[in-house]
């Protein structure tokens, strides 16, 4: 394979660096948890099994750097097995949520903080759960799951980055078309929202849900729209009924939520360092109390056509200055309320031969926003992950009033 030269931080990496250094916790990391059948490994096992994986994944060699303008930096000779840890519950049904929150909140060993790999035993016989966790300024989710993917495939060899030479090429012309009709929507601020005026506190809270994938799609199909669409008009619906009071006036704006688009081009799907996204602004009509016409004022934001992806790409490589203003611009809390993430994962999952029956995301929290929202979606179910650091409206609500807009978006694409 040959060898792709350390890339440069995009505006997105250092925002993201920035970001994090003022949260009270550790908001700044993404994750996942899978929950496995089988005699777990023995933690020296794991150890072995990731320093393999590590040899073929690049970005793992990788540290987060103290230099917002370097964001990342090489690790030479740092052993991968430090980034494995083991997390033991005592006996119990721990169920899924149980572990994710446990594993989303243990901290990390301070030699060893950019990446991380816990094993979590203990709560049953036969059965044991894997966490990674990854810091958003090395990795995103793409990026962290096909790392994680190494583990899974012995001898599967990942890239760096995306080679310079495959890189979409920067119009001036076209990106100022696109740049004159994008951009000016994002000094409109987003509604005012309850929990927005809340104080945040130094924990956060991780509340999930889960539901069959077959349902999400036949409810798509229902409507002709795309899966992230509905999963986007249900966490509407959700929000609605967290905060009604926010929402009694029909003519409040919409709730602005930022949507991660991949922006990695056609055959680099699997360059690890760093964040390859670009940004969609969806709008969250919360105030619509038809579920179909909340699906409706959705599509347009929504749609990636229009979101001209590869200019965009270009124009964060080629103008970072003018990118950096707008993706603070865009990520400020006073016009994007909260992160939405949706991950898919396919299917037959092993590590070591064992299945992983059930996967959950463990999303960030970042920007001063009061809730991310996660939708991981693995063989026939989906599970939506709420991580949030306030506490009034209480985020325990959320994983019931999703469902219930789900059914009510459901009975509202059901034949008459």
């Amino acid at each position: 394979m040959s060898r792709t030269p350390s890339p440069c931080p995009s505006p997105v990496d250092r925002h993201l660096h920035r970001a994090t250094r003022a949260l009270p916790h550790r908001g700044g990391y993404l994750g996942v948890v899978g929950l496995l059948e089988g005699q777990p490994p023995g933690v020296e096992d794991l150890r072995d099994l990731v320093a393999d994986a590590a040899a073929r994944v690049p970005a793992w060699r990788y540290r987060v750097s103290a230099d917002n303008r370097r964001v990342w930096e090489p690790a030479p000779g740092k052993d991968p097995r430090e980034h494995v840890h083991e997390l033991r519950l005592p006996p119990g049904p721990a169920a899924l949520e149980d572990i994710a929150r446990a594993a989303h909140d243990v901290p990390f060993p301070e030699r060893a903080d950019s990446w991380g790999i816990w094993l979590v035993t203990g709560w049953a016989p036969g059965r044991y759960a894997l966490a990674c966790r990854v810091h958003h300024a090395l990795q995103d989710a793409a990026g962290g799951m096909a790392g994680i993917s190494a583990l899974m495939v012995p001898g599967l060899e990942l890239p760096l980055s995306v080679p310079p030479d495959a890189e979409p090429p920067f119009r001036l012309a076209g990106t100022a078309r696109w740049a004159a009709r994008t951009l000016p929507p994002l000094l409109r601020p987003t509604a005012r929202w309850t929990p927005a005026r809340q104080a945040a506190r130094t924990a956060r809270t991780l509340h999930l849900t889960s539901c069959g994938t077959g349902r999400l799609q036949a409810l798509a199909r229902a409507a002709e729209a795309s899966l992230n669409q509905v999963y986007l008009a249900v966490t509407a619906g959700a929000l609605r009924a967290w905060t009604p009071q926010d929402w009694t006036a029909r003519d409040t704006g919409p709730l602005h939520a930022f949507v991660p688009a991949e922006s990695r081009p056609p055959g680099h799907e699997t360059a690890t360092l760093g964040n390859h996204l670009v940004a969609l602004r969806a709008e969250l009509h919360c105030a619509e109390p038809d579920p179909r016409r909340r699906l409706d004022l959705l599509r347009p934001s929504t749609d990636t056509r229009g979101a001209r992806i590869p200019q965009q790409r270009a124009a964060l490589r080629a103008l970072p200055c003018v990118a950096g203003l707008a993706t603070r611009c865009l990520l400020s809390r006073s016009r994007t309320a909260l992160l939405t993430t949706n991950v898919r994962l396919g299917a037959g999952l092993t590590v070591s031969g064992h299945p992983v029956r059930q996967i959950a995301g463990l999303p960030p929290l970042l920007f001063g926003q009061p809730l991310t929202v996660a939708l991981t979606t693995y063989e026939e179910q989906a599970t939506v992950s709420f991580t949030s650091d306030r506490g009034d409206p209480d985020p325990g609500l959320l994983p019931r009033l999703w469902q219930e807009a789900l059914t009510e978006l459901e009975e509202a694409y059901a034949p008459r």
